[in-house]
């Protein structure tokens, strides 16, 4: 009996790290969308969220955890909107979870990737602060961190387009905001790199 208590004390431990990380990022959400974070800050505190999301899924999958039973339990969708939808891009939203116990020993690489697509994604549905000053060092990261990914690598479709997108852009004038139909683009192709980058981690 006392095992049983351990392991369920644990458990909830886990689970409000989970909750407390999905609160942070909807909160951090909104002060970025208000203007009141800096990129630098927010990427930072961002990536922090998401190495916590990965550490509680790794050890919560070991517990036979179910993420759409805690979403609903917990009522994110209502309390934490933004923080759920930032939770969708790291778990992907196909109903596919991914095998944390797979990618457990890239979690920095990962969350740093996860962290920066998410990010460009934000910025450019702001529209207005999608400058070109902001976008590029974002590609330029993504670049360098699927260059040396497995899986992945520099010839991967991935890496070729956003290298397309940041020879692009790189030689307009740093403050110049991409415009409407440009964002679009851009956001939709990031989308599809995050979720292509989430597939190739299942086969690690």
């Amino acid at each position: 009996m006392t095992y049983q208590r351990r392991t369920q004390k644990d458990q909830l431990d886990i689970e409000a790290d989970l909750f407390s990380a999905i609160a942070t990022m909807d909160q951090l959400s909104r002060y970025f969308d208000k203007g009141l974070v800096e990129g630098t800050l927010y990427k930072r505190q961002l990536k922090s969220c998401i190495s916590d999301v990965f550490k509680s899924r790794i050890q919560l999958e070991k517990l036979g955890f179910n993420i759409g039973e805690f979403i609903s339990r917990e009522d994110l969708e209502t309390k934490y909107p933004e923080g759920l939808r930032r939770l969708n891009l790291v778990e992907g939203s196909d109903g596919e979870s991914l095998d944390f116990e797979q990618i457990k020993d890239l979690p920095r690489k990962t969350a740093d990737y996860v962290a920066n697509a998410i990010e460009l994604i934000d910025l450019l549905k702001l529209k207005t602060v999608a400058r070109v000053e902001y976008i590029v060092p974002l590609l330029d990261e993504l670049i360098s961190i699927t260059g040396n990914f497995p899986k992945l690598g520099k010839e991967h479709w991935i890496g070729t387009e956003i290298e397309g997108w940041r020879d692009e852009l790189k030689d307009e004038k740093p403050s110049m905001t991409l415009g409407e139909e440009r964002c679009e683009k851009l956001e939709f192709d990031a989308v599809r790199w995050l979720n292509e980058f989430r597939r190739n981690l299942k086969e690690i």
